[in-house]
């Protein structure tokens, strides 16, 4: 139980629960401080402030490739990667700030059906898509997809959440087992966007703040029949929802996730932008660098 919940996304397993909660807590403390909450900052170094991170990493460890050869998904589970990986190819067509990354991630579109045309076996147009995606720009200068091991790990721990119940249910569990009375905000980044998500609509208390960056939350891959509850609200006990967007971020989904809302939908507020450093435009720990980010939790802590 922790008044603030951490929810990380994907990753790699060596990232632990310890060190995440670090790092995030480091770079939550030191733009409070660079913005003159010093006192919020000292309670938090201090541990005065009760943290937590919901950790589910290590469900998806039978999903991880043993080389880069290895696609260790079930059938569907690959499907469903090739779709969020298309999907990740748009985002960057549609609100990548680099024209040259927009054209480059548009050919990619219009290449790849000829290019998985003569591609043979069940797993080999994610393979593609996996070496596609390492090369488009944003991707590309972040590391996200450097090896096929690596992208296909990443697609495949979303994938593996929408598909396999026990790890679904497993990430749901985490979050909720942090959550109490005395919470004052859940903080979710990337695929924890997705968990928190589905996490919350099952609360029984009210909850403050809920703080999402990263998100993939709108994603056709993700909302089409897959994402829980549907049509898409905010959690019926959340009382305030903010989200932050980097537009070179691959991962985000959508720069104005509050139209994907009904239009009586008082909680979610307009996306905040953000520009994070080119080389890391999807990390965490960068987005809790901005004030932007960061602003929503000052007043609670």
């Amino acid at each position: 139980m922790a008044e603030l919940v951490m929810v990380h996304g994907i990753g790699p397993q060596d990232e632990t629960e310890q060190r995440l909660q670090r790092d995030w807590t480091l770079a939550l403390a030191r733009t409070l401080r660079d913005n003159g909450r010093a006192e919020s900052a000292d309670r938090l170094d201090g541990g005065c402030v009760s943290v937590g991170m919901a950790y589910y990493r290590h469900l998806f460890a039978p999903y991880v490739p043993r080389d880069d050869y290895d696609v260790p998904l079930p059938a569907p589970m690959a499907v469903t990667g090739e779709e969020i990986a298309r999907d990740i190819i748009g985002n960057i067509r549609a609100h990548a700030s680099n024209p040259v990354d927009n054209a480059q991630a548009a050919r990619a579109l219009d290449e790849l059906d000829a290019e998985l045309g003569p591609v043979q076996g069940p797993y080999a147009p994610l393979r593609v898509l996996v070496s596609m995606l390492g090369r488009l720009g944003p991707i590309a200068r972040s590391g996200f997809a450097a090896l096929s091991s690596t992208g296909v790990f990443h697609l495949g721990q979303v994938a593996a959440y929408l598909h396999d119940e026990t790890a679904r249910e497993g990430a749901i569990e985490a979050v909720l087992s942090q959550v109490s009375p005395e919470t004052k905000a859940v903080v979710a980044h990337s695929l924890g966007t997705v968990v928190a998500y589905e996490a919350l609509h099952r609360l029984e208390q009210p909850l403050p703040l809920l703080l999402t960056f990263g998100s993939p939350l709108g994603l056709r891959s993700i909302i089409h029949g897959r994402l829980r509850p549907q049509p898409l609200s905010s959690p019926g006990h959340v009382k305030r929802w903010v989200n932050v967007a980097d537009r070179d971020d691959y991962i985000v989904a959508t720069l104005r996730l509050r139209t994907l809302f009904p239009d009586n939908d008082a909680v979610l507020e307009r996306t905040r932008l953000v520009k994070n450093r080119n080389s890391r435009p999807h990390s965490a720990v960068e987005y809790l660098k901005h004030w932007q980010t960061v602003e929503p939790l000052a007043e609670l802590l």
